[in-house]
């Protein structure tokens, strides 16, 4: 014998009222796709700020090969680059060089159109090998390290900041 005995009461109308979804589960579904939404918009922020940051890293190792390369082309005189300062004017004493006096200024035009907020650059220079006069028997070569700072730029992510890079080199005669 077969029974087809149909639910009654409160599980009747359960069982035939829920074919869709409910108010309160799409307020969830929308409320946990808002946090989601809210979250990559935070990181699309974030992500700009850091490419801006990139960006301005990228000028500064440009300019900072630049004098490296100046410097390099000029490698019998490394010495008149030591203690150059773009907040200063360049050393115009008699004992300088005239190439390493145009690159001096060259190098602080570029710094100062680079497009970086206070953009300045120091240049030292040392001798690693004892001096060739004294001893003849020598490499001739020089440690070069290039600083420049700048500022950053205020966005709504991040605050201005100051951000140094430090660049060296070996420089040695051919």
């Amino acid at each position: 014998m077969k029974h087809n005995r149909k639910p009654r009461g409160f599980f009747s109308l359960v069982a035939i009222t829920q074919q869709g979804f409910t108010l309160l589960e799409a307020m969830i579904a929308t409320g946990v796709l808002s946090v989601g939404l809210l979250g990559l918009a935070g990181l699309s922020g974030m992500s700009l700020g850091k490419n801006v940051d990139a960006n301005d890293m990228s000028r500064v190792t440009n300019i900072a090969a630049d004098m490296a390369e100046r410097i390099q082309n000029n490698r019998q005189r490394v010495l008149d680059y030591h203690n150059t300062d773009t907040t200063a004017a360049c050393a115009q004493n008699p004992s300088t060089q005239r190439m390493a006096l145009g690159d001096c200024t060259q190098w602080q035009t570029l710094l100062t159109n680079s497009g970086l907020a206070g953009a300045t650059g120091s240049i030292t220079a040392t001798r690693l090998d004892p001096d060739p006069t004294a001893n003849p028997v020598t490499m001739n070569r020089f440690l070069v390290t290039i600083t420049v700072n700048w500022q950053t730029r205020k966005t709504d992510v991040s605050t201005a900041r100051t951000k140094t890079a430090v660049f060296t080199t070996m420089v040695a005669p051919e």
